[in-house]
């Protein structure tokens, strides 16, 4: 085994913080940019993308040891549920909220963007 559960759970946790850090810098730039609604928008649709990590990762690694289809099932699951609380978070805020979508995207993008740079860096 290459990788330990412990690595594999501050990796997730890095995954998580970091978009959150990201998204509140951008927040804070639409605040003073576009207004209040376009850094509630950021920050909502962010938030959503690193809580999606977070649970997607619990999930994918919370199975303990499996048979390698059971845990492939899990992984798969895991990034279902992870596109599904985003997009809804999504949905909710362009539709019910009626917050801009520029915003909701950009915080999605950076939220994402992060989220990779932070699986990358070792």
């Amino acid at each position: 085994m290459l990788n330990s559960v412990d690595a594999g759970r501050r990796l997730m946790l890095r995954a998580a913080v970091y978009p959150l850090v990201a998204v509140a810098v951008l927040a804070l730039a639409l605040l003073l940019w576009g207004g209040p609604k376009a850094a509630l928008g950021a920050l909502l649709s962010g938030v959503a993308v690193s809580a999606a990590g977070w649970v997607a990762a619990r999930m994918a690694l919370g199975g303990g040891v499996q048979a390698a289809g059971s845990a492939m099932t899990r992984l798969i699951l895991a990034v279902v549920a992870k596109w599904v609380l985003v997009f809804g978070v999504l949905m909710v805020g362009f539709l019910v909220f009626k917050l801009p979508a520029l915003a909701l995207l950009a915080g999605i993008a950076v939220g994402l963007m992060f989220q990779v740079l932070a699986l990358a860096r070792r």
